[in-house]
């Protein structure tokens, strides 16, 4: 038996698995910086989504000259995190290294994995130092590592550069599949069920790099699909959201309107389950109809505040035969409560439920109402009266983080760290 034999034959076999679509530009640099490793026992899986450029040409080269040690499948898949399940099946590895087709190892990455998940039996996963580099592999910062970071920590934010991690197939099995849902934050999914069950291991070494370039989705997609992912994988796991990633949320939709992110934060639960709208007719669209019904329920121990309402009366823009101002008559509980006489443009209202009671119906009646077909604007025949930016009925906590929005907007950092304390 050869000295590499015997070699191969203590050493744990390393799966590394790479997804890859049109990447042909950065994916010869990530295969390099895999078969250079000075760990002998490593193969390499990468699943290509049925690229068009020269990707596959570079992978049959690579295929024809390493055999075994390097395998590849290019063919249309569903995603990311579609093909690194793909290539998961396929990996005979213990350990499992994930590297994208633009990210690259440092190296003796994968000997340092190594050496650590053999002394550390208790570590699901282990991870280490990375930098961000750009679409020339050229430094640019290093990536923000904790050295010590659990589950609770992973809820409030990510340090983990995912091409700096290795884990082992069994806790894979364990956890579950890649969530091919997802396809932004699949990897903060995955270290968060690990953080669940197993210690997480740190390695202070560096291990990888993280290539910054102008397709990359880091770049492109980080408010549209990112940050929504972030959010849900939290609620997902934890059953609320961090303060870290809340303050993004919040800075990126000032510009809606405080009563629209009162709205789309309900589910977030911020401070507990709270108030809920269990009921409206209010159009898919945000348009309210001429009557319109909302019922809210309280089951959580905290009472009912307000109900705020953001909207916008656009009726005289679209028709300047119809300048008249909007009317809303509100009543709550069958009872009248209040006239409220607005101009066009925005608005916001704020009606007080009082009682503290655990189920209140609102009648929103306006005095116009107008068919976008009857104005010739397009052929929707519903009969409209105003926009909702937002609707949302608030507990005390929420109605002073609704102040605030209003108000101080600058200052909700603060207030939130100071008022949202967890222990996980």
């Amino acid at each position: 038996m050869s000295r590499d034999e015997e070699g191969k034959k203590r050493q744990p076999l390393v799966s590394v698995v790479t997804p890859s679509y049109q990447q042909g530009s950065f994916i010869r640099e990530t295969i390099e910086s895999v078969l250079s490793q000075d760990y002998p026992n490593v193969e390499l899986i990468v699943m290509d989504g049925g690229s068009k450029d020269h990707t596959v040409q570079i992978l049959q080269k690579y295929a024809d000259k390493h055999g075994d040690r390097f395998r590849f499948v290019s063919e249309k898949d569903r995603g990311q995190s579609h093909a690194l399940n793909k290539g998961l099946a396929l990996a005979r590895g213990e350990i499992i290294g994930w590297l994208n087709s633009d990210d690259t190892y440092e190296p003796k990455a994968i000997s340092r994995a190594v050496s650590a998940l053999m002394k550390h039996p208790e570590y699901g996963l282990v991870y280490g130092k990375a930098d961000f580099t750009d679409k020339n592999n050229n430094h640019i910062r290093p990536y923000p590592i904790d050295s010590h970071i659990d589950r609770a920590r992973l809820f409030d934010v990510c340090t983990i550069c995912q091409p700096a991690v290795f884990m082992r197939k069994s806790v894979l099995d364990q956890v579950g599949p890649i969530d091919e849902s997802l396809h932004f934050c699949m990897d903060y999914d995955l270290w968060m069920r690990i953080a669940a069950m197993h210690k997480l291991g740190y390695i202070d070494e560096p291990m990888a790099h993280s290539r910054l370039h102008d397709d990359c989705k880091s770049m492109t997609q980080y408010f549209t699909v990112g940050l929504p992912e972030i959010i849900r994988t939290s609620l997902k796991n934890y059953g609320t959201v961090s303060n870290h990633w809340l303050i993004q949320f919040i800075a990126h939709h000032l510009p809606e309107g405080a009563a629209w992110i009162m709205e789309r934060m309900k589910p977030f639960r911020i401070f507990g389950r709270g108030p809920q709208i269990t009921s409206s007719d209010r159009f898919e669209d945000g348009w309210a109809p001429p009557v319109w019904n909302l019922e809210i329920r309280n089951d959580s121990e905290e009472e009912v505040q307000a109900l705020v309402i953001g909207g916008n009366h656009q009726l005289p823009k679209l028709d300047r035969k119809r300048s008249e101002r909007l009317e809303l008559k509100v009543a709550i509980g069958g009872e009248h409560y209040k006239t409220f006489k607005l101009g066009e443009g925005r608005f916001t209202l704020q009606i007080p439920l009082k009682n503290n009671l655990s189920f209140y119906s609102v009648e929103i009646r306006s005095n116009v109402s107008f068919s976008p077909a009857r104005l010739k604007l397009n052929g929707d025949e519903r009969q409209l009266s105003f926009k909702v930016t937002g609707a949302a009925p608030l507990s005390p906590m929420e109605a002073r983080l609704y102040k605030l929005l209003e108000e101080e907007p600058a200052s909700v950092g603060e207030w939130l760290m100071r008022k949202r304390k967890f222990k996980w």
